[in-house]
């Protein structure tokens, strides 16, 4: 009984031993001077497209559309058909080029700073805007915005 207690100890510190070797080796290859720094955040390229050509896809074949936008980062460039607020979220509406058309790009913002250059706005400005497609409701959806 006595050899059983005596080997599982032994095996405990031998196993002890290598943990605390393996974890002194990774703390000699990191330098210590300096905390480590977060990986960089992949830069996500944006979708380069006006505001005529992504409404005309989303009138043309939404389910193509929310496959190619959907969820994903664009630079829609285009100019101000509408700008306004609704239900606490303040909009842009970037017209789709057509005279009586209904849809058209509307992109939604949220950050002050943002929202203070949309105050400097006036139906008619040219602007390139950025930000995550949400799918068409009855405008084309573009959340989290911001101007270029």
């Amino acid at each position: 009984m006595f050899k059983k207690i005596l080997i599982a100890i032994i095996a405990i510190v031998v196993i002890g031993g290598i943990a605390s070797a393996s974890g002194d080796d990774e703390k000699a290859s990191t330098p210590t001077s300096s905390k480590s720094a977060p990986a960089p955040k992949p830069v996500v390229e944006a979708i380069k497209v006006t505001a005529a050509d992504l409404a005309a896809v989303y009138e043309s074949n939404e389910v193509k559309a929310d496959q190619t936008y959907k969820g994903k980062m664009v630079e829609v460039t285009g100019t101000v058909d509408n700008i306004g607020v609704s239900i606490g979220q303040t909009y842009v509406v970037l017209s789709n080029g057509k005279e009586y058309s209904i849809v058209g790009v509307q992109c939604f913002f949220k950050s002050e700073s943002e929202i203070a250059k949309v105050a400097e706005l006036k139906k008619g400005d040219s602007v390139t805007i950025q930000g995550k497609v949400d799918g068409k409701s009855i405008n084309v959806g573009v959340n989290n915005c911001i101007l270029k």
